[in-house]
Parts: C-alpha cells; sequence; structure tokens
C-alpha cells in the first residue's frame, strides 16, 4: 500500500513536472512595454504574410516582399534586396510543384541594417525565410519566425543603439533548395560582417520553441542561453540528434562556415506544416510569443554585449521544467559518474544484492524494454506506417502519441508478470505475435531483430527476481558510461535521472522506510517528468516514423519506477490499455486521408488527390 501511494505521488508529481515543461508562455497584449516582445504586435505581421501561398517566383512572393521591405524602412533599416537565379534543381522542384517546366525564376533575399555604435564589430543577424512552399499561406512555415524577427528588432530598438550592427535577412527559395541562403552566405558582401546567428524555423504552428541547433563549438554560448533565456526550451541531445540527421534549415549554409548562432523551432500542431490550413488562425499566439521572448534575449545579449562569448567545446545542457538551463562542460560527465557510482556503492554496501539477483534485474529489464519497443513498431505498423504519406502522419501526430503512451503504460502494468511461469516456447509467444502483427500489416523488417532479441529474452527470464531495481540500475550505470565515452554531450538524458536514481537507492538503504519512499517518490516524480517532457519533443520529431525511441526513455525511467512499483497489480488495466491503443492504431489506418496534407506531397509521390 505504501508504495503504491509513493507511485500515485510521483505520477503526479512527473505529470505536473512534464506539463510546466511545454507548456508556452501567455500571449503579451498590444499595450506590454515597447522594449519587450508582444505576441499581439507580432501577429499583424503574420497575418499579412499568411494571407496567401507565396512560393519563390509568384506574385504572392513579390506581395509579400513589398510589404516587408516597407516593415524595415519603418524600423529604420537600410533595406537591399539580393536577387538570385534559381539552380537547375531548385527549378527542377518548382516545377513538380507547378506542373509546368520552370525557367528564369529568380528568388530575392531582402535584407535589412539596422546601424549600432559600432559599425566595425561583428554583426547579429536575425533570420527567416520569407517563401511559403506550393499551395500553402504559410502562417506557420516561415511567417512565425519573420514576424517574430521584426517584433525583436522592434523591441531593441527601442532599447536604444546597440554596440553593434543587427542586420533583418528575410531569404528567399529556402523551400525548394536554399538558394537564397547559399548566394548570402557564399557572395554578399554583409555575409563577412556576422558575427553571430539568431535563425527562427516552424514545423508546426503551435506549442515551445526550442532550441535545437547551434554552432560548433558551443560551450560559450549555451551559457549565455542559460544566462538570458528566462523560459528555456533545449537540450544537448537535440542538438546532436540534428547534426546526424539529414534535415537542414538556412543556419545549415552558415553552420558550415562555422558561423555561431542558436536555431529556433515551433513542433507542435504538426499538421499544419506545408498544410493549405496553415493560415494565421492556425497559429498559437503563445507559441509566437516563445519564440519572441527566447530571440529578443539572446539578441539583446548579443547585441549590446561588448564582448562575445569565444569558442569552446561543445558543452552538455538541458532546460528543467522549461525554467531554468543547466550547462556544463561535457567532461564533467566523468565527474557526475563518479557520484552517482559512490552513491551506488553506499546502498550496495548496504543491501548487498546477490550476483544472481542482479543478474536477473538486468535480463528482466532487457525483455521490459524490448517488448515494449516491440508494441510500439507493432502498432505503429497496424496504424498504418508502412508507405503513408508523411504529413498525414504528422495530423495524426496526437493520437500516435497517445498509442505510445498507452503502450508504455501497459508495459508497466504487465511488469509483476514478467516471470518465468510458462514452458519457455510459450514465453516467446509473445514476441512472435507481435513480430507477425508488425509485419502482416505492413511494417518494416527491422521489426524481426527486435523481436528475436525480446524472445531471447523472455526466454531467458528468471522465475523469481529479488533485485529491488538493482539490475536497471546496473544497465543505466554501464550504459551512462559508454555515452559518457563516445557521446559526451547526450548524457544528460542518462545521467540525471541515473543521479536522481542513485539518490533513491541510497535513501532507500540508509534511512528508515517512510522517509526512504518520500525521497524515491520525489526523485522519481522530478526524473520521470524531465523525461517525459523529452519525450514529448522528441515524440513531436521523430515520433511519427520512429515511436520505438520511446522505450529508450522507459529505460532511463526503469530504476526511478521498478522501485516503486507493486509486487501484484491487476491484469486488466493493461488489457484496456492494449484495447484503446489498438483502437487507435486502427482509426488512424482507417481514417481518410487528412485535408491538411500538402498537395505537392501528392505531385511529387505521382498520386492524385482523389
Amino acid at each position: 500500500m505504501a508504495r503504491g501511494i509513493a507511485l500515485a505521488a510521483a505520477v503526479a508529481g512527473a505529470l505536473f513536472w512534464a506539463f510546466l515543461a511545454i507548456l508556452p508562455p501567455a500571449p503579451r497584449d498590444a499595450d506590454t512595454p515597447a522594449t519587450d516582445f508582444s505576441a499581439t504586435r507580432a501577429f499583424a505581421d503574420i497575418e499579412a504574410i499568411g494571407r496567401e501561398p507565396h512560393p519563390v517566383g509568384s506574385a504572392g512572393n513579390a506581395r509579400v516582399r513589398t510589404y516587408l521591405a516597407g516593415r524595415l524602412k519603418a524600423l529604420g533599416a537600410d533595406v537591399r534586396e539580393q536577387p538570385i537565379p534559381l539552380s537547375g534543381t531548385s527549378l527542377g522542384r518548382l516545377g513538380k510543384w507547378s506542373g509546368r517546366k520552370e525557367s528564369g525564376v529568380v528568388a530575392h533575399n531582402l535584407i535589412g541594417v539596422i546601424a549600432g555604435k559600432d559599425r566595425n564589430r561583428p554583426a547579429v543577424l536575425l533570420m527567416a525565410h520569407h517563401d511559403s512552399v506550393w499551395g500553402s499561406p504559410g502562417a506557420a512555415d516561415d511567417a512565425i519566425g519573420v514576424a517574430a524577427a521584426l517584433e525583436v528588432a522592434r523591441a531593441v530598438r527601442a532599447r536604444g543603439p546597440a554596440q553593434r550592427d543587427l542586420i533583418l535577412l528575410f531569404t528567399d527559395s529556402e523551400e525548394i533548395g536554399l538558394d537564397g541562403s547559399e548566394a548570402f552566405f557564399r557572395r554578399h558582401p554583409l555575409a563577412a560582417h556576422i558575427g553571430a546567428i539568431v535563425n527562427m524555423e516552424a514545423r508546426g504552428a503551435g506549442g515551445r520553441a526550442n532550441m535545437f541547433e547551434t554552432g560548433p563549438g558551443n560551450g560559450a554560448m549555451m551559457r549565455l542561453y542559460a544566462d538570458h533565456v528566462d523560459r528555456p526550451a533545449t537540450g544537448s541531445l537535440a542538438v546532436l540528434i540534428y547534426d546526424l540527421m539529414p534535415n537542414y534549415t538556412d543556419y545549415t549554409v552558415a553552420k558550415a562556415k562555422g558561423i555561431p548562432g542558436f536555431n529556433l523551432a515551433i513542433l507542435d500542431r504538426g499538421w499544419a506544416y506545408h498544410s493549405p490550413l496553415a493560415t494565421p488562425q492556425a497559429v498559437d499566439s503563445a507559441s509566437v510569443q516563445d519564440m519572441g521572448d527566447q530571440a529578443l534575449a539572446l539578441t539583446t545579449a548579443l547585441a549590446y554585449g561588448p564582448v562575445w562569448p569565444n569558442a569552446a567545446p561543445n558543452a552538455s545542457f538541458a532546460d528543467l521544467m522549461g525554467r531554468v538551463t543547466i550547462v556544463y562542460p561535457a567532461s564533467l560527465g566523468w565527474a557526475l559518474l563518479i557520484a552517482i557510482a559512490l552513491l551506488i556503492g553506499a546502498a550496495f554496501h548496504r543491501e548487498r544484492p546477490t550476483r544472481r539477483a542482479i543478474g536477473g534485474g538486468m535480463i528482466l529489464t532487457a525483455a521490459i524494454v524490448l517488448h515494449a519497443s516491440l508494441l510500439l513498431t507493432a502498432w505503429n505498423a497496424v496504424s498504418g506506417s508502412g508507405g503513408a504519406n508523411y504529413y498525414d502522419r504528422l495530423a495524426a501526430l496526437p493520437r500516435l502519441e497517445t498509442i505510445a503512451a498507452l503502450l508504455i503504460a501497459a508495459t508497466l502494468a504487465l511488469i509483476p508478470l514478467a516471470r518465468r511461469r510458462e514452458p519457455r516456447l510459450l514465453m516467446i509467444a509473445p514476441a512472435m505475435a507481435l513480430m507477425w502483427a508488425g509485419l502482416l500489416t505492413g511494417g518494416a523488417v527491422m521489426i524481426i531483430p527486435i523481436a528475436i532479441l525480446a524472445m531471447l529474452a523472455a526466454w531467458f527470464l528468471p522465475v523469481i527476481v529479488e533485485d529491488r531495481g538493482w539490475g536497471a540500475l546496473s544497465l543505466l550505470f554501464l550504459s551512462g558510461l559508454i555515452v559518457q565515452a563516445v557521446q559526451p554531450t547526450a548524457g544528460p538524458l542518462l545521467h540525471w535521472p541515473l543521479l536522481l536514481a542513485a539518490i533513491a537507492f541510497a535513501a532507500r538503504a540508509w534511512l528508515p522506510g517512510p522517509a526512504a519512499l518520500a525521497v524515491a517518490a520525489l526523485m522519481a516524480a522530478i526524473g520521470i517528468g524531465h523525461l517525459l517532457a523529452q519525450a514529448h519533443f522528441i515524440f513531436l520529431g521523430i515520433g511519427a516514423e520512429m515511436p520505438a525511441v520511446m522505450a529508450t526513455l522507459l529505460f532511463v525511467a526503469l530504476p526511478l519506477i521498478l522501485p516503486l512499483w507493486p509486487d501484484r497489480a491487476a491484469r486488466w488495466p493493461a488489457g484496456i490499455a492494449l484495447l484503446v491503443a489498438l483502437i487507435l492504431a486502427l482509426w488512424v489506418r482507417l481514417d481518410p486521408i487528412a485535408p491538411s496534407v500538402p498537395v505537392y506531397s501528392f505531385k511529387e509521390a505521382g498520386k492524385s488527390r482523389d
């Protein structure tokens, strides 16, 4: 009973933590002080830009340029235009959108320079792209970024002359090939004057504005971010993941030239990405406020600072509850692991778990994580992931995330049953059945190795496991060592929950029962809440295609969960969770194509919308 109460308290605390972390700030009105960012003021620009589709070379694009040139002049900027003949590759893609052979199309960058006190110092660049994709008003991608840049520049001017120039760059043809960014950073004279960049993007129309990419050697720049951004949403893991992905933005070109910077993007309401429904009404003003607050804080720190941070080795960092950013040199991960080892050693000295118990716990942990991964992969196949339209999957993201949450919950609810009570051949039957369910519903063949590993874990499951979470803790510690050695900036994802778990284990070993449970519940609430927030942002980024990544976060959470999990639990909650997840998956699979799907995605696939 006591563990059940502690678990319920931990879950409630974790949900509260995650909710605060993913909630954007309230939008501010037009009467907000002139030196601050107001989403209401910025929204006037979003409404003007996102009125109609404005792809490169279109009449709508020319209208937006004229409007933006007037806005830049009203800010007192020296306005310049850079014409850019489109590359053959970009002309080809534009032709796929328009359905005709394109030639002689010229893109146009808009550049506004607001002079600072010292024109010789490197300038701060606010960057966003003003073109939309074919058939989308682009109120999200990227009218949000353009409007935020204009409002940031207005707020900066209201604070008085900056130490250095502030340049606004609104690129063209980002959507079909980065032509504008390539032309500016490779050929424009002002490119050599740029010292730091704040780029603003959108792959959705709501939620937090995540700072997901930095320039090389980000250690000192991230300390600047931590010191000046009051409502952060960031993590060095996101930076690492994005570096490994083939995706690109305008900042990609500048980053390759070694220019430091910050890349902000909105990810929620993913159905609005490149959508014909991406009108101003689809945009969450709270998200605009979030992006603007972060961009203004960074721009102010850079533009008014007499000295900029020098390049330093990439740091480890993440925000806590969206309220503070913890930044430290990646090498300090080793010191953190030593502290964790000392706490684990103190708990081990008192409890003295046997090697057999720890080994059995490791197998149990592997079985839980592998079966969760298999469930996520199989249900994703049932939902129609094989060959699905990418944008239709984005429209289904809320349901897909709910499915993933239900499957993780079902896996946890079945933990008390994870003991070898039946013949080994029957123990591997669930994994085999899930494998065939995934394959027969169009899932990728990668489900086969997951299923084989899950069957192996089930085969070797011990009859009794009495490790009290030691197996999960040991595996996570070993994983933390490997990550620190190979990719240290990914350390916070593993090391921070591991530290909390080690504290809980030490408390259990040395404190009386009620106090130990209270400490364990508090550590679980903090650690699991942090992981839930990370899981939400990760799912928005890659969950539609790779929901099995959620099993990794379950693995990290297990040392916090298992010591609180009851030895006995009813089976029906797991059954209900699996059934509801199955119904949602079938709904996603059988649902008609979403009206938010871009028209060009059908043309590029050679299919008709009908």
